[in-house]
Protein backbone atom coordinates (compact mmCIF):
# COMPACT_ATOMS: atom_id res chain seq x y z
CA UNK A 1 0.00 0.00 0.00
CA UNK A 2 2.57 2.57 1.21
CA UNK A 3 5.70 2.67 -1.14
CA UNK A 4 9.53 3.18 1.03
CA UNK A 5 10.78 6.35 0.88
CA UNK A 6 13.48 7.19 -1.57
CA UNK A 7 16.98 8.08 -0.52
CA UNK A 8 17.52 10.90 -3.39
CA UNK A 9 14.17 12.49 -1.78
CA UNK A 10 14.12 15.00 1.69
CA UNK A 11 13.77 13.75 4.86
CA UNK A 12 12.85 15.33 8.29
CA UNK A 13 10.78 14.21 11.44
CA UNK A 14 11.39 13.00 15.02
CA UNK A 15 10.05 9.91 16.32
CA UNK A 16 9.68 11.37 19.69
CA UNK A 17 7.14 13.90 18.18
CA UNK A 18 5.49 11.73 15.99
CA UNK A 19 5.73 13.89 12.81
CA UNK A 20 7.88 13.53 9.77
CA UNK A 21 8.29 15.52 6.23
CA UNK A 22 8.76 12.05 4.25
CA UNK A 23 7.26 10.22 1.23
CA UNK A 24 4.83 7.56 2.66
CA UNK A 25 2.48 8.64 -0.63
CA UNK A 26 -0.40 6.67 -1.22
CA UNK A 27 0.41 6.41 -5.12
CA UNK A 28 3.58 8.81 -6.20
CA UNK A 29 6.51 7.20 -4.89
CA UNK A 30 8.26 10.75 -5.38
CA UNK A 31 6.16 13.00 -3.49
CA UNK A 32 6.95 14.30 0.04
CA UNK A 33 4.19 14.59 2.14
CA UNK A 34 3.63 15.84 5.93
CA UNK A 35 2.83 12.77 8.42
CA UNK A 36 1.64 12.83 11.62
CA UNK A 37 1.55 9.58 13.56
CA UNK A 38 -1.49 9.47 15.98
CA UNK A 39 -1.55 7.01 19.10
CA UNK A 40 -5.24 5.53 19.36
CA UNK A 41 -4.68 4.82 22.95
CA UNK A 42 -2.48 8.24 23.54
CA UNK A 43 -3.49 11.03 25.93
CA UNK A 44 -6.65 13.01 25.34
CA UNK A 45 -5.80 15.44 22.78
CA UNK A 46 -4.62 12.38 20.70
CA UNK A 47 -8.26 10.08 21.78
CA UNK A 48 -9.71 13.26 20.95
CA UNK A 49 -8.38 13.42 17.41
CA UNK A 50 -9.27 10.08 16.77
CA UNK A 51 -12.82 10.23 17.75
CA UNK A 52 -12.50 13.08 15.08
CA UNK A 53 -11.63 10.50 12.35
CA UNK A 54 -14.75 9.12 12.78
CA UNK A 55 -16.24 11.25 10.39
CA UNK A 56 -13.77 9.96 8.13
CA UNK A 57 -15.20 8.64 4.46
CA UNK A 58 -13.35 5.78 3.20
CA UNK A 59 -11.75 5.82 -0.64
CA UNK A 60 -9.17 3.13 -1.15
CA UNK A 61 -8.76 0.29 1.54
CA UNK A 62 -7.63 1.66 4.91
CA UNK A 63 -7.54 5.42 3.62
CA UNK A 64 -10.17 8.04 4.96
CA UNK A 65 -11.00 11.29 3.80
CA UNK A 66 -12.21 14.33 6.22
CA UNK A 67 -13.83 17.04 4.97
CA UNK A 68 -13.06 20.31 6.01
CA UNK A 69 -15.49 21.23 8.42
CA UNK A 70 -14.61 17.74 10.43
CA UNK A 71 -11.17 18.42 10.69
CA UNK A 72 -8.68 20.43 8.66
CA UNK A 73 -4.72 20.68 9.27
CA UNK A 74 -3.22 24.35 9.70
CA UNK A 75 0.32 24.73 8.89
CA UNK A 76 3.21 26.99 9.23
CA UNK A 77 6.69 27.46 9.04
CA UNK A 78 9.05 29.90 11.42
CA UNK A 79 12.62 29.68 10.86
CA UNK A 80 13.45 26.05 10.59
CA UNK A 81 9.92 25.14 12.54
CA UNK A 82 7.70 23.65 10.95
CA UNK A 83 4.23 22.81 13.25
CA UNK A 84 1.07 21.46 12.10
CA UNK A 85 -2.27 22.28 14.33
CA UNK A 86 -4.84 20.07 13.84
CA UNK A 87 -8.27 21.95 13.84
CA UNK A 88 -12.29 21.67 13.92
CA UNK A 89 -14.89 23.79 15.57
CA UNK A 90 -16.14 23.46 19.00
CA UNK A 91 -19.57 21.59 17.58
CA UNK A 92 -17.66 18.91 15.91
CA UNK A 93 -15.76 17.92 19.37
CA UNK A 94 -19.46 18.04 21.54
CA UNK A 95 -20.78 15.49 18.46
CA UNK A 96 -17.64 13.20 18.43
CA UNK A 97 -17.66 12.64 22.15
CA UNK A 98 -21.50 12.85 22.56
CA UNK A 99 -22.01 8.80 22.17
CA UNK A 100 -18.66 8.00 23.66
CA UNK A 101 -19.68 5.40 26.66
CA UNK A 102 -16.82 7.32 29.18
CA UNK A 103 -17.97 9.90 31.18
CA UNK A 104 -14.38 10.56 32.68
CA UNK A 105 -13.15 11.08 28.88
CA UNK A 106 -15.67 13.52 28.03
CA UNK A 107 -15.32 15.77 31.44
CA UNK A 108 -11.28 15.47 30.60
CA UNK A 109 -12.17 16.95 27.08
CA UNK A 110 -14.32 19.45 28.26
CA UNK A 111 -11.29 20.45 30.34
CA UNK A 112 -8.79 20.67 27.87
CA UNK A 113 -8.93 24.89 26.83
CA UNK A 114 -8.19 24.06 23.49
CA UNK A 115 -7.01 27.17 21.22
CA UNK A 116 -9.42 29.23 19.85
CA UNK A 117 -8.18 30.45 16.43
CA UNK A 118 -9.76 33.50 15.25
CA UNK A 119 -12.25 31.39 12.56
CA UNK A 120 -13.95 30.01 15.50
CA UNK A 121 -12.22 26.61 15.23
CA UNK A 122 -10.03 25.06 17.89
CA UNK A 123 -6.79 23.29 18.22
CA UNK A 124 -7.18 19.40 18.64
CA UNK A 125 -3.63 18.64 18.51
CA UNK A 126 -0.34 20.46 17.92
CA UNK A 127 2.99 18.79 16.69
CA UNK A 128 6.47 20.56 15.93
CA UNK A 129 9.94 19.91 14.02
CA UNK A 130 12.72 21.00 12.90
CA UNK A 131 13.25 21.14 9.06
CA UNK A 132 15.19 22.96 6.54
CA UNK A 133 12.90 25.05 4.02
CA UNK A 134 15.19 25.34 1.39
CA UNK A 135 15.41 21.93 1.07
CA UNK A 136 11.76 21.10 0.62
CA UNK A 137 11.42 24.70 -1.55
CA UNK A 138 10.89 22.58 -4.91
CA UNK A 139 8.25 20.20 -3.25
CA UNK A 140 5.07 22.27 -5.01
CA UNK A 141 2.29 22.69 -2.57
CA UNK A 142 3.97 21.25 0.75
CA UNK A 143 4.70 23.92 2.84
CA UNK A 144 3.26 27.97 3.07
CA UNK A 145 4.91 31.11 2.93
CA UNK A 146 6.59 33.91 0.18
CA UNK A 147 8.37 31.04 -1.69
CA UNK A 148 5.32 28.34 -1.49
CA UNK A 149 4.28 27.18 -4.98
CA UNK A 150 0.58 25.98 -5.10
CA UNK A 151 -0.30 22.31 -5.26
CA UNK A 152 -0.78 20.91 -9.07
CA UNK A 153 -4.02 18.52 -9.56
CA UNK A 154 -3.11 15.51 -11.92
CA UNK A 155 -3.49 17.51 -15.13
CA UNK A 156 -0.88 20.06 -13.49
CA UNK A 157 -3.03 23.31 -12.78
CA UNK A 158 -2.83 24.75 -9.89
CA UNK A 159 -4.92 23.94 -6.88
CA UNK A 160 -5.17 27.62 -5.08
CA UNK A 161 -4.01 28.26 -2.27
CA UNK A 162 -4.70 25.26 -0.38
CA UNK A 163 -1.34 23.42 0.21
CA UNK A 164 -0.83 19.13 -0.21
CA UNK A 165 -3.42 17.05 2.49
CA UNK A 166 -1.35 16.41 5.87
CA UNK A 167 -1.34 12.57 6.08
CA UNK A 168 -2.23 11.18 9.81
CA UNK A 169 -1.36 7.80 10.33
CA UNK A 170 -3.18 6.25 13.38
CA UNK A 171 -1.72 3.34 15.47
CA UNK A 172 -1.83 1.75 18.68
CA UNK A 173 0.70 2.51 20.96
CA UNK A 174 3.44 5.07 20.00
CA UNK A 175 5.17 4.05 16.79
CA UNK A 176 8.36 5.09 15.07
CA UNK A 177 7.45 5.91 11.32
CA UNK A 178 9.53 3.13 10.10
CA UNK A 179 6.46 0.73 12.60
CA UNK A 180 3.76 2.94 11.12
CA UNK A 181 4.25 1.95 7.28
CA UNK A 182 5.23 -1.63 8.48
CA UNK A 183 1.57 -1.37 10.35
CA UNK A 184 0.16 -0.11 7.36
CA UNK A 185 1.40 -3.01 4.98
CA UNK A 186 0.13 -5.34 7.98
CA UNK A 187 -3.16 -3.51 8.18
CA UNK A 188 -3.04 -2.93 11.29
CA UNK A 189 -3.03 1.24 10.60
CA UNK A 190 -5.02 2.95 8.89
CA UNK A 191 -4.16 6.51 6.76
CA UNK A 192 -5.84 9.85 7.26
CA UNK A 193 -6.17 12.58 4.52
CA UNK A 194 -6.45 16.01 6.08
CA UNK A 195 -6.58 18.93 3.85
CA UNK A 196 -4.37 21.93 4.95
CA UNK A 197 -3.85 25.47 4.82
Amino acid sequence: MINRMSPSLPHFGDDSVRMWVTAVPLSAPDEVNIVVGVDTRGGPAERLACDLFNYGHEGEEGVFYLLPMDLWARVEVTGDRLVVRLVTFPQRITDAVRYRDDEEFRRIVAGLGLEELPDGRVVVLRREIRIDPAALADQAGLLPGPGHRAALSPEGEPCGDNLRPVLILDHEGPATLEQLVAALDDEDASVLVVGAD
